[in-house]
């Protein structure tokens, strides 16, 4: 080629690639301009939004304003009001008197339990405020109230209930009982109660309820799965509820737990308060309320309320004795659906695998303190606890107590190993084979940390302190004036009262901070109308323990509510007949049995006086 040719080839190609480049930067303009009208559309749209953000609010009304505010801030206000509006209590005459500011604290302290608008615990801390600073009780004096018998014996007890829970023996027990029962919804309901009931008389009656939740669902689930029932129904709002079935179910689990808590002196932490608020108040009282007098009359109540209960639940949700009603054809399980029942449970069950170890040593350590609580003193024959005042040849029949037993189990419990893996230490013969970790107790300390209700203890104390208040500074005697025109009603009138009072309030508030309030004003009542302090003190202390109408009366209530999306009013409807009957049961009860297990009910000792 010459160079006039390669020129010439040259230029072509210059040509070519300007007009390949002008084809190109065309088409970017046009999406750039594509692009502009995109972005000026874009910036129109966000300038008509910010305008229409700059347009002016209809502004608030006052009412709406000050309804926004106490939707939001009702507990500050209820925290600053409530102290200002029960100022005339202590000027009810000039200057104020102790009692007066005992009342007032008392008053402030009810309402802050009732409403929660501050933690329970941080409300029980006002005496150790109010009363060193108003001349009722000294700081040593309150602060006594809170660390005593009474709260190492409930501390212990929840430690002890623990060991339960960690080893996971309460599972366990609860398939054993459903195996042997049997597969139809009355028999699985009927297992379900029992067993609720035994373990809430040892554990917390929210482990109860809680233990038994995953086991509910995976019975409800195999029936599910045959078609037989529905877990959860669809509202016309799209939301889903739980069906009949699950509330029959959920709801007989946490009433079970609550009624198995009244069993003995450890179920519950309301057993112990009203226990320590009638030691704390008549100190030179005998032990009426030992563990076996304490059960001796909570058990068979207790079974009578379980019954009741069962009966209630199962007719309304199962269609018991109406075997042609159209609830008990809805329930009615096939032959299959009871063998996948039986199947599911045993599947589960033997993923337990044989007991352990570790659940050999709950059962000697826990039951053998249940046996030691129940033959300290007996007052039915010479138990250990009268053999050791004996032998130190001392008069107090209160020298040992249960808290003293409690702590010493619960020591062995950290003390003890949980396996026997240390022996590998001695026939291990290769280093391989030699345990690479420490052995565990059969106490976890920093699980039992991370559980364990200490506000509970300081609940108890502030009711405690509470008392010894009333008690120094007259306020119990006032009261007592207060309520002695009820003196004319006859006195299984006042127990019926009573119970009916109590059981209101404890559907809406904590029932040891129900306790705290009304077994102080009834003991005094009692008192006052020449009646044993001690019957009204029962008869307030386990019926501050029923809470079946309302989620917010109990842990264990708010535990199902929310696990098995049980609505309020489905509870009210279920708990219902249930509260009704336990009304009834405890004030026969209180009025016929408790005279026979105490006798001097119908006396008035010389400790009252």
């Amino acid at each position: 080629m010459t160079l006039q040719e390669g020129f010439e080839e040259t230029l072509r190609a210059a040509k070519h690639i300007r007009k390949r480049v002008r084809h190109v930067l065309t088409e970017e303009e046009g999406r750039w301009r594509d692009g502009d009208e995109r972005y000026s559309v874009t910036l129109r749209v966000e300038k008509q939004k910010r305008d229409e953000r700059k347009a002016p609010e209809p502004e608030l009304e006052l009412t709406e304003k000050l309804q926004i505010f106490a939707a939001v801030h009702w507990r500050g206000i209820v925290t600053v009001g409530v102290p200002v509006i029960l100022l005339p209590i202590l000027y009810i005459t000039s200057p104020a008197e102790p009692h007066h500011y005992a009342a007032y604290c008392l008053c402030v302290m009810a309402c802050f339990w009732v409403t929660e608008c501050i933690p329970l615990a941080i409300t029980s801390f006002l005496p150790v405020i109010i009363f060193p600073f108003a001349g009722v009780l000294s700081t040593g004096e309150v602060c006594q109230a809170y660390m005593n018998d009474t709260l190492i014996m409930f501390i212990g007890s929840m430690i002890l209930a623990y060991s339960v829970e960690q080893s996971g023996l309460h599972k366990r027990l609860a398939y054993f009982a459903i195996k042997l029962i049997g597969y139809s919804h009355i028999k699985l309901l009927l297992a379900v109660c029992i067993v609720t009931t035994f373990v809430s008389m040892w554990i917390t009656n929210t482990a109860a309820t809680t233990m038994m939740v995953p086991i509910n669902f995976a019975i409800l689930k195999v029936f599910e799965d045959q078609r037989l029932l529905k877990i959860y129904e669809t509202t016309k709002d799209g939301d889903s509820v739980a069906s009949d079935i699950t509330v029959c179910y959920f709801c007989a689990v946490t009433y079970s737990a609550t009624i198995g808590g009244i069993g003995t002196l450890v179920g519950t932490a309301t057993n112990l308060a009203f226990k320590g608020l009638f030691v704390a108040t008549y100190p030179t009282a005998p032990e009426y309320l030992s563990f076996p007098l304490f059960s001796a009359f909570a058990v068979p109540m207790m079974i009578l309320l379980e019954v009741a209960t069962f009966l209630s639940m199962s007719f309304q949700f199962l269609g018991l004795f109406r075997p042609y009603s159209n609830v008990a054809k809805k329930v009615k399980i096939t032959p299959e659906g009871i063998k996948a029942a039986e199947r599911c449970v045993k599947e589960d069950s033997a993923k337990l695998g044989i007991i352990t170890f570790w659940e050999i040593m709950v059962i000697i350590l826990f039951g053998g303190a249940m046996v030691l609580f129940f033959s300290r003193s007996p007052q039915v024959f010479y138990g250990w606890g009268d053999a050791i005042k004996d032998y130190f040849e001392l008069e107090d029949p209160k020298y040992v107590r249960d808290s003293a037993l409690a702590s010493l189990v619960m020591f062995l419990m950290f003390l003890l190993p949980s396996t026997l893996d240390f022996f590998k230490n001695f026939s291990a013969r290769f280093h391989e084979e030699l345990p690479t970790k420490s052995v565990e107790s059969v106490l976890s300390w920093p699980k039992i940390v991370s559980v364990m209700p200490y506000s509970f203890s300081f609940l108890l104390g502030g009711g405690f302190a509470l008392s010894e208040a009333a008690k120094k500074s007259g306020l119990n005697e006032k009261i007592g004036e207060t309520l002695s025109n009820l003196k004319s009603l006859p006195n299984v009138l006042i127990l019926l009262i009573i119970i009916i009072v109590v059981i209101f309030f404890t559907n809406f508030a904590s029932n040891v901070a129900i306790v705290n309030v009304f077994a102080p004003i009834f003991m005094q009542l009692a008192k006052q109308i020449d009646q044993n302090p001690l019957w009204y003190c029962i008869a307030a202390g386990y019926t501050a323990s029923y809470c079946f109408l309302l989620p917010v009366g109990t842990p264990g209530n708010l535990v199902v509510q929310s696990a098995a999306k049980i609505q309020t009013k489905q509870m009210i409807k279920a708990g219902l007949v249930p509260t009704i009957a336990t009304i009834i049961v405890t004030w026969f009860c209180s009025y016929v049995y408790a005279p026979v297990i105490w006798p001097d009910l119908k006396t008035l000792p010389d400790w009252v006086k």
